[in-house]
């Protein structure tokens, strides 16, 4: 059996990283409309489809659609759980 180099406690959470990444971004950048510390949703759609094709690239199709229908159910999933649980803290 290998040991791990890093134990879960000390491992980021990747959904955490990409969210501050995101607010950080808004927070120096702005919107496109020059607006400081408003994320533009459009914005954040255009580059987690960029990312993701990105990293689909060169697979086949049939991969690449079951990765597309995962990521919208994941989208459905947790939409669901935060609506149903207003208020909670959804970063980790």
């Amino acid at each position: 059996m290998s040991e791990k180099p890093e134990s879960d406690e000390e491992r980021p959470c990747l959904h955490c990283l990409i969210a501050d990444t995101i607010d950080e971004f808004y927070a120096e950048y702005g919107s496109l409309s020059g607006e400081k510390d408003t994320i533009d949703m459009d914005e954040i759609i255009s580059a987690l489809g960029k990312t993701v094709a990105e990293l689909t690239y060169g697979s086949d199709a049939t991969v690449r659609q079951r990765i597309v229908e995962d990521l919208l159910s994941e989208i459905s999933r947790f939409e669901a759980e935060y609506a149903s649980a207003p208020g909670s803290d959804m970063r980790h």
